[in-house]
This record gives structure tokens, C-alpha cells and sequence, in this order.
């Protein structure tokens, strides 16, 4: 056998083994997305199977779930849809954008275990603000005014009103929340912060990966903080805390990076 030949073979076999992998991930998708309830998915699998070799073993069942997934509605469960935490979006779960929103194009951060999205935003920082410099920004925990619930009247003309102050803070009042605005066009525009909104954000709210130098830091700020959310230190993946904390306790180390947890002194 010569060697145009060997290369020849070499590649045909290589695309044999792309097919058979292609075909089996179709497949596998269309099932656990018909079982799942994302029939719009399980659909456009089936659809896209019917146009791949498919075994003959196989070929009976194939058709029986093509057919019966169009007796299903032409739609994802709702439970499964991702929503964009920034422009409160529902992204279809067949993104041309990919990982990305459809309509502000900011990416998604997904869990480490559950691979569900986190309600995080990364933020970057003007350029002549230094890690070190954010980080004590961030740290000095500038207390919010709260206000105290209470009712206030209120007259206009010949009519009178009480209101309910709930002491909240009015989310436009959070200068995070205004970088979060943005004008419609296909560019992604990341959210870039001062000192000014570096000092008003909690430290609570706000994950850090620490990358070795030369990369650079990335930081996160959680829009939901009654959602606890934990970082490894070691891999810098985030999970929901609920999650790791029960990962951890069945083995002992990080669910994705399996660096060991010291046990407590």
C-alpha cells in the first residue's frame, strides 16, 4: 500500500468516525430533549437525522419518536428556556449567537455541576484602574442609606393620598444597574466600571478569579444576591452554593477541578 493510499484510507476513516459521532450526538440529543420537554430541540434533531444513514436496528425506533414528537407542541418547556440576567431576556435554547444573548449579547455564566445560568454579570475595568486598586474599592463596604418604612401623605388639589415607603432601595438609585443599559445593535458592549461604582458595590455581591499573571483578573457581580453562589479558588469554576456544599460532602473535593477540600481544624 502506498502512501497516498494510507492517507487516502486514513481520511475516510476519520470521516466514517466524524459521522457515527455526529449521528449518535443527534440522536442522543433528540431523546433526552423529547424527554425533557424541549420538543422544538428534539424536532430539529429528528429532522436532521432524517438526513444521515442511520443503522438499520435503529431505524424503527427512530421514526416512532420522529412521529411522536410532532404530535407535540412546537415549543420548549419554559422551566428549560435561559433568561439573560442582564436585559432580562428568555433565549431560545437553539442560539444562533451560541453561549450569548440573542438580544444584548452578553454571555452566559454557567454553573460547574447543574450547567444552569448564574445570575452574574462580568464587568471590566477602565484602564487605569489597577486589580489591586478595585479590589480596595470594592472592600471599603460603603453602607447604602436605607430608609425606614413609613407613610407619607401626600396632597394635589383637592385630593390627599397616604404612600407606603418600604424602605427599598430603587434599583435606578444602583450605578451597576445603569452600566447594565445598552443600545440595540449586533456589538457586544461589556459593562465597564469606575471607582465610583467600584465603591458603591458589596463585597458580598461581587466574585473575583484571581488568574496568575499575566492574565488578567475577571470580576462578576451578582444581580441576585439572595442566590448564594460559591467559586473554587483553586479551578475558579462557580456553582450554586446548595450544590458544591453538597458535592463536596459526598467527595471530598471540587466537583469539576477534584482538588482536595482540607477537612476543618
Amino acid at each position: 500500500m502506498t502512501v497516498l493510499n494510507w492517507r487516502l484510507l486514513k481520511n475516510e476513516m476519520c470521516w466514517q468516525f466524524l459521522d457515527v459521532w455526529f449521528r449518535d450526538t443527534l440522536y442522543a440529543l433528540a431523546k433526552q430533549s423529547k424527554l425533557l420537554g424541549a420538543y422544538k430541540v428534539a424536532r430539529h434533531a429528528f429532522e436532521k437525522l432524517q438526513g444521515l444513514k442511520i443503522p438499520s436496528r435503529y431505524q424503527d425506533s427512530m421514526e416512532l419518536s420522529c412521529l411522536t414528537v410532532r404530535s407535540k407542541p412546537y415549543r420548549d418547556s419554559e422551566d428549560l428556556i435561559p433568561m439573560c440576567y442582564r436585559c432580562s431576556t428568555n433565549n431560545p435554547l437553539l442560539n444562533n449567537q451560541g453561549n450569548s444573548c440573542i438580544n444584548c449579547r452578553q454571555p452566559f455564566i454557567y454553573s460547574a455541576s447543574s450547567y444552569e445560568v448564574l445570575p452574574l454579570v462580568e464587568f471590566y475595568l477602565e484602564e487605569d484602574i489597577s486589580d489591586e486598586e478595585a479590589v480596595s474599592l470594592i472592600d471599603l463596604e460603603v453602607p447604602r442609606v436605607e430608609r425606614n418604612s413609613s407613610w407619607q401623605e401626600m396632597s394635589s388639589g383637592e385630593s390627599q393620598c397616604l404612600r407606603l415607603d418600604d424602605g427599598t432601595e430603587d434599583p435606578e438609585d444602583d450605578p451597576f444597574t445603569a452600566k447594565l443599559s445598552f443600545e440595540g445593535g449586533r456589538a457586544f458592549v461589556p459593562v465597564v466600571v469606575n471607582r465610583a461604582v467600584l465603591r458603591s458595590m458589596s463585597r458580598r455581591d461581587v466574585l473575583i478569579k484571581r488568574w496568575p499573571k499575566p492574565l488578567s483578573w475577571q470580576y462578576y457581580r451578582s444581580l441576585l444576591p439572595d442566590v448564594s453562589i460559591t467559586m473554587c479558588p483553586s479551578c475558579f469554576q462557580m456553582f450554586h452554593s446548595e450544590d458544591y456544599e453538597l458535592l463536596v460532602l459526598q467527595h471530598n473535593c471540587c466537583p469539576y477541578c477534584r482538588r482536595p477540600i482540607d477537612e476543618p481544624s
